[in-house]
């Protein structure tokens, strides 16, 4: 059964960072000091490791958390090319160099980094988002196994051994690294160590987008971070003491390793329809232009999709869902789309039939049925825009014209949540003190955490 854990009011307001007044097209640094969630709190620096688009540095932006990126590490080149876009620098900056905004970047594989390289950055938060293909359903589940593991494994080999380890690590995955021998690895590592953790799973339908996309978020500090952040852990009073808390001691999630137990969220409100994300038609021109394609789906791929998968991923603008968004989005008829109606006032006499969904991914509110499509009945991709607004993104990302639609799907599924992440940064960061309102804010809109085993979850994967 659920154990729903009641948190402590919300103390303190929200303040997240707004883009506004930063320089065109970026999201300068990630070091945000204007919230009042941070006026008191000392500057945090961190490494993104697998930095893909820049999903983490884009959260820690949007938390108002004091949290400086001072190294990103990814091999993609297509990624560079979005990451310095946003965030400034130059393709061609080796990293080396003292000045300029670049000196963070490091196109690179993970694997190869020295102790003494890792040493010398000296970050106290390492932020990550490994490859999720070794964990997902639909691949080979190859685990530790699964050669796209080797950076993430390297780091685990590395966190006993480094003279300057970190004090606190971000992990985002696909629901089933949970299960899996690489997170056993990782806290069989982080238990020798001292660390606490606090585990989640976590739906962008909880924080107010209408979007199903599960995924797995891991929270790691060590003893000592546990120990500043609660002031003095000998005096705390006995309400402090039997306060809700999510962490837990490492050695001890250790011990229940196969049975994980993973915070969930229940917001109150449901999520905004789908319609208040999507792009008005004059806007949506304008983005078919700059993206040299139209986003409509020609009639033949969806009888194809549809003789071959008899279903299709329609949404409408009411509804409060759709479809996980994931690298193979825009490729039909390969992979899954999330899809809407070009044109609902064609509908208004024959509304589409509806039939009970084939799957639990995506049920939610609206969402009970499938929309099942007919022939002449128009559909479209979402266009990149309109997925970086259901991914949290803030209004000022953007991608270089030199990446074409489909490069720009690929990295979105490949991408995370980065208002969830922003939630879950201001958890790990804030002083013990003011968690009870970390706590209070990590759910948008809601005041209860419900407290479940992954088995509870298992309908909620989705088929990636």
């Amino acid at each position: 059964g659920s154990i729903l854990v009641a948190l402590l009011p919300l103390l303190i307001e929200q303040q997240m960072v707004e883009a506004e007044g930063l320089a065109s097209n970026h999201l300068e640094g990630a070091c945000c000091g204007s919230s009042n969630l941070n006026a008191n709190s000392t500057d945090h620096t961190a490494v993104e490791f697998f930095a893909g688009m820049g999903g983490m540095r884009a959260a820690a932006a949007e938390s108002g958390m004091p949290l400086r990126i001072v190294a990103a590490f990814e091999i993609s080149e297509l990624c560079q090319r979005a990451y310095v876009h946003n965030f400034g620098g130059s393709t061609t900056c080796a990293g080396s160099g003292r000045n300029g905004s670049c000196n963070e970047w490091r196109l690179g594989t993970i694997e190869s980094l020295r102790l003494e390289e890792l040493d010398a950055i000296g970050a106290d938060c390492w932020l990550m988002s490994p490859p999720c293909q070794p964990f997902t359903r639909s691949g080979n589940k190859q685990d530790h196994k699964d050669s796209r593991t080797a950076g993430f494994l390297h780091l685990i080999d590395c966190l006993p051994r480094l003279q300057r380890p970190p004090k606190r690590l971000l992990l985002e995955n696909v629901v089933g690294f949970d299960r899996s021998e690489s997170r056993r690895l990782l806290l069989e590592a982080l238990a020798g160590m001292g660390w606490e953790a606090a585990e989640f799973l976590l739906d962008p339908e909880d924080f107010g987008l209408p979007n199903r996309r599960p995924r797995y978020y891991g929270l790691f500090r060590a003893a000592a971070a546990a120990a500043a952040a609660a002031g003095a852990i000998e005096v705390l009073t006995l309400v402090e003491e039997n306060r809700p808390s999510f962490w837990r001691k490492v050695v001890d999630v250790f011990q229940d390793v196969e049975l994980p137990c993973l915070h969930g969220c229940h917001a109150e409100q449901p999520p905004v329809p789908l319609g208040e994300l999507l792009q008005l038609p004059e806007a949506l021109s304008e983005e078919e232009a700059e993206l040299g394609c139209g986003l409509e789906v020609p009639q033949e791929i969806l009888s194809e999709r549809m003789s071959k998968e008899g279903r299709l991923d329609i949404h409408l603008r009411s509804d409060r869902t759709s479809a996980c968004l994931t690298k193979g989005n825009g490729q039909l008829p390969r992979g899954f789309s999330p899809l809407v109606v070009v044109n609902e006032e064609e509908l208004v006499e024959s509304p589409l039939e509806q039939r009970a969904k084939a799957s639990a991914q995506g049920s939610g509110p609206g969402a009970a049925t499938d929309h099942v499509w007919r022939p002449g009945v128009r559909l479209r991709y979402l266009s990149p825009n309109e997925q970086l607004r259901l991914l949290g993104y803030p209004a000022t990302y953007s991608f270089p014209a030199s990446l074409t639609f489909r490069n720009r799907c690929s990295m979105l599924g490949n991408s995370l949540n980065v208002r969830i992440v922003a939630r879950l940064l201001q958890l790990l960061l804030l002083p013990a003190q003011e968690s009870g309102a970390a706590e209070g804010a990590l759910v948008y809109g809601g005041v209860a955490v419900e407290v479940r085993t992954h088995e509870a979850r298992m309908v909620d994967e989705p088929n990636e």
